[in-house]
């Protein structure tokens, strides 16, 4: 019976303080969580055992195929000088800089994810489902990840290697390095 108006006060004072923090949190979440509305390309990225599909289906052919390409590791006896051992592709992802890009990620087998550090992204690849995240590339350069869920035997040789490459440079790569490479197939 004691000072009961203190002890209320006590209680009620510090459980008001976390939903001040609270508030702004979750609508800093869900912000975190919106995908760009207009993203200048869509890739799709398709995890297999042990490598990688991609399709920019912003560039159909005529007859609704999209530009499709596989992107393996490079064994340790096919690297040149300067190529980092178990992170290397034989065909690189392919953005332009300074561009909101949509990733829609998924798997064609068991669990995969699709994860670069540097570029602040890390999404998981579950089979039957489309789960989807954006990026926005500031520099250029080459930005290198990895799976980075345990999918088998072979999980760490499934390397990601994205190339940023400044948008007047990007339809001239994407023409003359990927689509060559998915005539052959």
């Amino acid at each position: 019976v004691h000072g009961t108006t203190i002890e209320i006060l006590r209680t009620i004072f510090p459980s008001i303080i976390p939903m001040f923090i609270a508030i702004p949190s979750f609508a800093l979440l869900y912000s975190m969580d919106e995908v760009v509305v207009d993203p200048a390309i869509t890739i799709k990225a398709i995890g297999h055992q042990w490598y990688r599909t991609y399709e920019y289906s912003d560039y159909n052919s005529s007859d609704e195929q999209s530009l499709t390409f596989d992107s393996y590791t490079i064994p340790e006896d096919d690297l040149e000088l300067g190529q980092s051992r178990l992170l290397e592709v034989d065909n690189r992802v392919v953005l332009p800089a300074k561009s909101h890009i949509r990733f829609i990620v998924t798997s064609a087998d068991v669990p995969h994810s699709w994860a670069v550090p540097s570029l602040g992204v890390k999404c998981d690849a579950v089979p039957g489902r489309l789960n989807q995240t954006s990026i926005s590339v500031q520099r250029e350069g080459v930005y290198y990840g990895q799976c980075s869920e345990i999918c088998g035997t072979n999980h760490a040789f499934m390397p990601i290697v994205v190339e940023a490459v400044p948008r007047k440079d990007y339809g001239s790569r994407v023409s003359n390095q990927l689509i060559p490479q998915t005539g052959e197939a």
